[in-house]
């Protein structure tokens, strides 16, 4: 697993790691960076559909991240990360299952 705590590279250095981390034999590739802006949601969201057949999961952490959490499974990501409750979040962004669910629940997954 790779994490970038400070930023999200750009997406072919990121497809670089993913390769390495199939070369490693890596059964689930995951890749979390740190979103600064919207625009990282989408490199985040892409670098999935850069490797079709590939277990990966790729997400963004902090407030500005959240939507790639939630759209990692709806666009092809293995699953996601949600805390069991407010207050008790691994990592900044993260949401709740519940809230997580609600979500899914309203997009029909």
């Amino acid at each position: 697993s790779f994490h970038d705590l400070e930023r999200t590279p750009p997406l072919d250095e990121m497809k670089e790691i993913v390769q390495r981390q199939l070369k490693a034999g890596a059964d689930i590739c995951k890749m979390v960076t740190t979103a600064q802006g919207f625009e990282d949601n989408l490199t985040v969201l892409q670098l999935i559909s850069e490797f079709p057949g590939v277990r990966l999961v790729s997400f963004a952490m902090g407030a500005l991240g959240s939507m790639s959490r939630v759209l990692c499974p709806l666009v092809g990501g293995d699953f996601t990360y949600a805390s069991i409750e407010k207050g008790k979040e691994s990592a900044q962004g993260q949401i709740t299952v519940r809230d997580l669910l609600k979500i899914y629940e309203m997009v029909g997954e």
